[in-house]
């Protein structure tokens, strides 16, 4: 409706002053602008509907798909079976949505209507100060997600669950941006312990990697005899739109010169995860003499075949003229994005377990602390979104070797460290045909593969990733550390191994 009022205001200031185009000093004709304007606004709307249609129909054949199964069973005495209704329900839907939300048509559905939508900002701009009701708007959905989890906090009796679970030391700073040094482990202050940097991604908050007592993958590697570093990025805001991979690469190289200096190790291990396994890759590319190895960990680096549902539309947009209008990617587009892959499986199926573990404190007090973490979505600075959507997804630029930061050629050939990429098998973030396709680019001597089943969090938080995955990647660096001469990774187990470290046990989280 605020948006609405402003495009009345705009239309009313047109009729009353005249129509001035940006490129020209030469007034529209008030027909043309007000023809122009009704039919952005028709557009979108229309492509609103149809986009709502789309997801209307999914459900509803899903729905009638699951009544037609039930009643020809019970018409032959079979009964419902042992499967869940609402579980066939939820599985028919996913495979519906996966067709219908990355084909072709949904795709136009999703550019036609972004297009609308800016093309209605732009109009806005040139006689209102939009950007300034930009930032009020979007400070109002941030504020309704803190509200939700302020809500669920006193409904669930967690409002006092830090957000931190394991005590560190901030030992460089720029900006935003903090150097984490963990503390703690079981085995602190027993023979030496060797330092591994954790790079996470530029969405959403490093509190994942640390998220509970029990799910801490921090606290789980320092058990097992690592020195943990992690880079946290900050909550990045309007004033960070200038940001790029070449500040982040930058800032990425302090941190590693900060690690190599307190730990007193030349090399270090470098675990990136998601995006921050794209910047890991391209430090590692441009400062593998830095590196004592690498561990990309769900990571999208061939994009041409990541092909999840969210990786389409990132294709799909024009980010550029986003990135024009608005100087920045907002994180609540971004969470509200996440939800739309499946919006029934990814609200209401999250509150039917949490109602049936409800008397599980450890479960409930994860749930939470996960829910927080979700919805604490930064901005995503402009510039470097506009570099991840355009050079990499839409251009495979790091694959193709034609990606340059800093001046310099990124050639993934160049990087030899002993390499580990570690996959979910069931992850819909990304797809992990795109992380293992790091093997087939890379020149490293050990290319080791793990896996579990699960999806994308689940890597940090279920329960196999931190019986099975994370004491075999533990093991792994030290390995590494132990076999190498002066910090140069040696003694290589051999090229192409792979190991499946998942059990029959369920994975929790997706």
């Amino acid at each position: 409706m605020v948006i609405v009022k402003y495009a009345l205001m705009a239309l009313f200031h047109m009729v009353t002053t005249g129509y001035r185009s940006e490129a020209s000093s030469i007034s529209l004709p008030l027909p043309l602008v007000y023809g122009r304007l009704t039919l952005e606004w028709l557009g979108m709307f229309s492509s609103m509907l149809k986009i709502s249609y789309t997801y209307s129909s999914v459900f509803y054949k899903a729905l009638m798909m699951v009544l037609q199964e039930d009643d020809i069973g019970i018409g032959r005495g079979i009964g419902r079976g042992k499967e869940n209704p609402y579980m066939r329900l939820l599985n028919i839907m996913d495979a519906m949505f996966d067709e219908e939300l990355k084909s072709e048509g949904f795709a136009h559905m999703l550019t036609d209507y972004l297009d609308s939508w800016l093309s209605i900002h732009s109009m806005l701009r040139r006689f209102y100060p939009v950007r300034h009701y930009d930032t009020i708007l979007e400070d109002i959905l941030a504020e309704q997600f803190r509200s939700y989890t302020r809500m669920l906090s006193y409904m669930l009796s967690t409002y006092d669950l830090p957000m931190d679970t394991s005590s560190y030391d901030v030992i460089y700073s720029k900006g935003k941006v903090r150097l984490l040094h963990y503390k703690g482990g079981k085995i602190e202050g027993k023979g030496e312990r060797y330092p591994i940097l954790i790079v996470y991604a530029m969405i959403n908050r490093y509190h994942i990697m640390d998220i509970s007592k029990d799910k801490s993958l921090v606290k789980r590697l320092m058990d097992e005899g690592l020195d943990v570093f992690l880079i946290d990025w900050g909550h990045t805001g309007y004033d960070d739109g200038d940001l790029s991979l070449d500040d982040y690469i930058h800032m990425l190289d302090e941190a590693v010169d900060k690690v190599r200096a307190l730990s007193g190790k030349d090399r270090i291990s470098m675990l990136g995860y998601c995006w921050g396994g794209i910047v890991s890759l391209i430090y590692a590319s441009l400062y593998r003499y830095k590196l004592n190895s690498l561990i990309v960990m769900a990571a999208p680096v061939d994009f041409d075949k990541d092909d999840g549902i969210l990786a389409v539309w990132a294709k799909a947009i024009d980010a550029r003229r986003l990135v024009a209008e608005y100087g920045h990617m907002n994180g609540q587009a971004l969470d509200v994005a996440f939800l739309l892959r499946n919006p029934i499986r990814y609200t209401i199926m999250k509150y039917l377990n949490l109602f049936k573990r409800i008397d599980d404190r450890a479960f409930v007090e994860t749930f939470f602390a996960v829910e927080r973490w979700l919805y604490n979505t930064p901005t995503v600075p402009g510039r470097f979104y506009e570099q991840i959507i355009e050079d990499l997804y839409k251009g495979n630029a790091l694959i193709k070797g034609i990606l340059t930061v800093d001046g310099k050629r990124v050639d993934l050939k160049s990087i030899d460290l002993p390499l580990l990429t570690i996959i979910a098998e069931n992850d819909d973030l990304t797809a992990p045909a795109s992380t293992l396709a790091v093997n087939d680019h890379t020149s490293s001597s050990e290319k080791r593969v793990m896996s579990i089943p699960g999806g994308h969090v689940g890597l940090c938080i279920s329960s196999i990733a931190h019986k099975r995955l994370w004491p075999s990647v533990a093991r792994w660096v030290i390995e590494k550390f132990e076999s190498s001469v002066e910090g140069r990774g040696g003694g290589m187990v051999g090229e192409g191994s792979k190991e499946y470290v998942g059990t029959d046990l369920p994975s929790t989280g997706d």
